[in-house]
């Protein structure tokens, strides 16, 4: 109604500015009308009537006048409009899989009658773009694997289904094409469920830049309360024989209840676990302990499963399957102690039979004279403490004990300096009567990579002989490592039941960024103070730690035989030492399991035995295929970051990929140490479409968002209309829409003189 009698949409009006076709002067027109007003003033007071009626006269006489004026000026809409074949919106369906999907309502009415999310969207494009109305052209398009171009919506429907969904790709091959026409705006109606991995931060980039909107339509559920979905396990690409590995498992329900999960090696069960998932929540983690077993390489596969079989009708999203490096190569660290002491012998002994880590202890037993334990051979720490830095780059993490700096060299410092900060190894300062301050190490070049302000006078004395009890902080408590039970409570209670050590170390002030992880509780006639004892820091690539006691040792002898609390602090401190230790070369894929994918991203780096970043063109690795066929693969440089290396590898195969390298590399020596790295992956075919098969709402939004475009549920569609009509690059030229001629002028006139005339005849002054 309001079109009609305004004669052009609101939306017009809300674009366009008001102008006159008429080249005469506007303040003609204004200077006419006030003419007429006042020629209406003259007759009028010539009549014999009342104020209020001549009022009522001079209003509807002024306005026709008003308006007749007006349309002699013939005014006009100016308004930018794209013309009818000059501009093109893409209508783009995702066609892949999981658009198969029967869970659409075919009506609002029939809510329980399902359609597929592809049937659903062909109708959609069918009915809005299709339209002889519109001022768009339109193009057809199916997005799955690839973006495909259809002459029409029934060559869509004929299309299969395809096994993957690239969205980022397909965008990008669109916005970056340039047709006979513009390319105004882009309708995407898809369930977002994007798994080619394509999606990056340069794809946002390249998509807000190209400077087309994106209006994205959701189809599909946002979640399916039936379904259970194994989406993701996290677990070490390596482990050492006959230990526990913990596997993180990320699932999604839309349902609390029990589930099952089960970890298999082949036909053998290796794990089963009972879990709960809680309810009202989306997803929860969950971790399930597996041994590693003997050396080698085990193909694991996780499952989880309802204890209610019609819970979860889609079980091929249950599996995942994963690759577990064994290995009888534990990492080294070296133990470096200035005087036979309690504290050596217990923690050796802790660490005796702990797979994955290997001790090597070099032990002053007199001026010059040094006791090793642990070495490979005769040669190793012959001459004491390494003298080159590629000697002590070869450990992982180094410990100092009771040993003054002095006895390193000014070269021995700086690269004990430079294993924390650039080799990216672990070291840790251990209290005694010669360490800490008390051996000078607050003047050495290492203090810099210490987490604590050591005191650094000459006659330092803070090595004292003092009981106290050493407690987590509340930061300790939150460090997996440091727990000695399973529960807050439990482990709360294990460490408030150890035995008091017999000495303590001041540590000095504690650097800013360095975390406090242990306090030393001293009770001194009553009152009770509290003082750093294990402070922790990240110092370039590697980490620091400094223990302020050197008397553990009493909790192993005071506590029962079968107590394994002291074990388990060492064990567990040394493990956190060597975790996140900077190997020399590492490989890794983009992902563990590439689902209906031809190719894999991979990403290595490479350092010299110096620790410097390995500068080569290019980096050979070797890749072995599922059918054991082995190719050569030349890695590419990256420019921007020098000992990075990237390429891309094909997958065609289904089954386990595995990919290495191994040194000596281009510009060593042949007498360095060999030093290899694998990394493996699965390539499987048929289930990319099973995991996330729900509408990813926020992925469509994000896109929406970004390209200026508008999201909208399937449910308001046909919001689209307007949504184009706002928001669009189409090209555009300037016109003047006319109105002199819109019905609300006319109106008004007939309206006006009709009034006139009611009044004259019941005032009976015609």
């Amino acid at each position: 109604m309001l079109e009609w009698l305004f004669k052009y949409p609101a939306q017009t009006w809300r674009e366009a500015s008001l102008g006159f076709e008429n080249a005469w002067p506007v303040w003609l027109l204004a200077a006419l009308v006030v003419a007429a007003l006042l020629l209406i003033i003259v007759s009028l007071r010539r009549r014999p009537l009342s104020v209020g009626r001549r009022s009522w006269l001079l209003v509807l006489q002024g306005s026709v006048a008003t308006i007749v004026l007006t349309m002699l000026w013939q005014p006009v809409l100016d308004v930018e409009v794209a013309e009818q074949g000059e501009n093109t919106v893409a209508w783009v369906i995702d066609t892949s899989s999981s658009m198969g999907t029967d869970d659409v309502p075919t009506s609002r009415v029939a809510a329980t009658e399902q359609q597929s999310r592809v049937s659903a969207a062909t109708t959609l494009v069918q009915r809005l773009a299709i339209d002889e109305q519109t001022e768009f052209d339109a193009d057809l398009y199916a997005l799955g694997s690839s973006l495909t171009s259809a002459a029409s919506v029934e060559q869509l429907t004929q299309l299969p289904l395809a096994p993957l969904t690239d969205v980022a790709g397909g965008l990008d091959e669109l916005l970056g094409t340039v047709g006979e026409s513009a390319l105004a705006a882009v309708v995407l109606v898809s369930d977002g469920s994007d798994n080619a991995a394509q999606i990056d931060a340069q794809w946002w980039q390249r998509l807000s830049s190209a400077g087309v909107p994106v209006h994205t339509v959701g189809v599909g559920r946002i979640s399916r309360p039936e379904d259970i979905e194994l989406s993701d396990v996290s677990l070490p690409e390596q482990a050492a024989s006959q230990v526990a590995v913990t596997a993180t498992l990320r699932i999604t329900h839309g349902a609390g209840g029990e589930a099952r999960v089960r970890v298999l090696a082949g036909r053998d069960l290796v794990a089963a676990q009972d879990i709960q998932l809680p309810e009202g929540v989306g997803e929860s983690v969950h971790e399930v302990s597996i041994p590693a077993g003997e050396s080698g390489i085990r193909q694991l596969r996780f499952e989880v499963a309802s204890t209610d079989a019609l819970m979860d009708p889609d079980q091929t999203n249950n599996v995942q399957p994963r690759v577990l490096r064994v290995v009888d190569a534990p990492r080294r660290i070296l133990y470096v102690e200035g005087e036979p002491r309690w504290e050596y012998k217990f923690l050796r002994r802790a660490m005796g039979d702990h797979p994955g880590v290997e001790i090597v202890s070099l032990l002053r037993t007199s001026p010059n004279k040094f006791y090793r334990q642990g070495v490979r051979d005769s040669d190793e720490l012959a001459d004491g403490f390494p003298v080159t830095r590629e000697e002590l780059f070869s450990y992982d993490a180094v410990i100092i004990g009771s040993l003054e700096a002095a006895e390193l060299s000014t070269a021995q410092q700086l690269a004990l300096r430079d294993f924390v900060s650039i080799r990216g190894g672990s070291l840790l300062m251990l209290a005694g009567r010669h360490g800490l301050a008390d051996g000078g190490w607050g003047r050495s070049v290492v203090s810099a990579a210490l987490p604590v302000i050591l005191d650094a006078r000459l006659a330092a004395k803070t090595f004292e002989r003092v009981r106290s009890q050493l407690v987590p902080s509340v930061s300790g408590y939150r460090t997996p490592w440091l727990a000695l039970g399973e529960s807050y409570d439990d482990n709360e209670a294990a460490w408030l039941g150890l035995p008091a050590v017999a000495d303590i170390q001041s540590l000095g002030a504690v650097k800013p960024g360095a975390v406090v992880l242990l306090d030393s509780i001293i009770d001194n006639r009553g009152l009770s103070s509290a003082e750093p004892a294990l402070v922790s820091q990240r110092y370039g690539k590697g980490q620091s730690l400094v223990l302020g006691s050197s008397g553990t040792w009493r909790w192993q002898m005071n506590l029962d035989s079968t107590d394994q609390r002291h074990e388990r602090f060492w064990r567990q401190l040394a493990t956190s030492l060597v975790d996140g230790v900077v190997p020399r070369i590492s490989i890794s894929a983009s992902r563990s399991v590439y689902r209906d994918t031809d190719t894999a991203q991979l990403v290595a780096s490479a350092y010299d035995a110096d620790y410097q970043p390995l500068l080569q063109s290019t980096l050979a690795v070797q890749m072995t295929r599922p059918d054991g066929s082995v190719r050569t693969v030349e890695l590419q440089s990256d420019a921007r970051q020098p000992g990075l290396y990237r390429g891309v590898v094909e997958t065609n195969l289904d089954g386990p990929y595995t990919i290495n390298a191994t040194t000596p590399l281009g510009g060593e020596s042949p007498i360095s140490a060999s030093v290899s790295a694998e990394h493996w992956w699965v390539r499987e075919s048929g289930t990319a479409e099973n995991f996330t098969n729900t509408q990813q709402q926020g992925f469509l939004q994000r896109v929406a968002d970004v390209t200026g475009g508008r999201y909208l549920s399937f449910s308001d569609a046909d919001e689209l209309t307007e949504a184009l009509a706002q928001t669009n690059v189409a090209l555009k030229r300037e016109v003047s829409l006319p109105l002199w001629d819109m019905p609300l002028f006319f109106i008004c006139l007939l309206l006006a003189k009709a009034l006139e005339w009611l009044f004259r005849l019941r005032w009976r002054r015609l």
